[in-house]
């Protein structure tokens, strides 16, 4: 029970740790904490329900073997993913000159919106995930 539940915070963290990294790297320190301070209710619910699936899958995988595997895979990559879309709109200066400037406006139109649907699909991993192991566990 402990192991699963450190293993969602080091999850929720690390996926909090790669947007800052990556906003620090691509518009620097002051940037990555404005846009936190500005995005923090979409971040904090996106990470922290990255990491309950995480200690779900752990207390799952110690119960069975199944198929949610691919859940918690599709899930952690569009939370990984949608924190990026919110790092990535940042890319707006540099993208019109590689040729991306259609993609450029889409991440900043999009990045809430982006957001949401990501914490949809956590949503909705921690549903199928709960059901799973109390399948396992009757």
């Amino acid at each position: 029970m402990i192991r699963s539940h450190r293993y969602g915070l080091v999850a929720g963290g690390v996926l909090l740790m790669l947007y800052g990294v990556t906003m620090t790297l691509l518009s620097g320190w002051s940037a990555a904490v404005e846009q936190f301070q500005a995005l923090w209710w979409l971040m904090l619910p996106l990470s922290a329900g990255f990491g309950i699936q995480v200690s779900l899958y752990t207390k799952l995988t110690s119960a069975i073997r199944s198929k949610t595997k691919q859940t918690l895979t599709t899930s952690g990559i569009a939370s990984s993913a949608s924190m990026l879309a919110c790092c990535v709109h940042h890319l707006t200066d540099v993208l019109p000159f590689l040729g991306f400037s259609v993609l450029s406006i889409f991440f900043t139109k999009y990045q809430i919106p982006i957001l949401l649907i990501s914490i949809g699909v956590n949503i909705y991993g921690i549903w199928l995930m709960k059901k799973h192991l109390r399948m396992v566990t009757l």
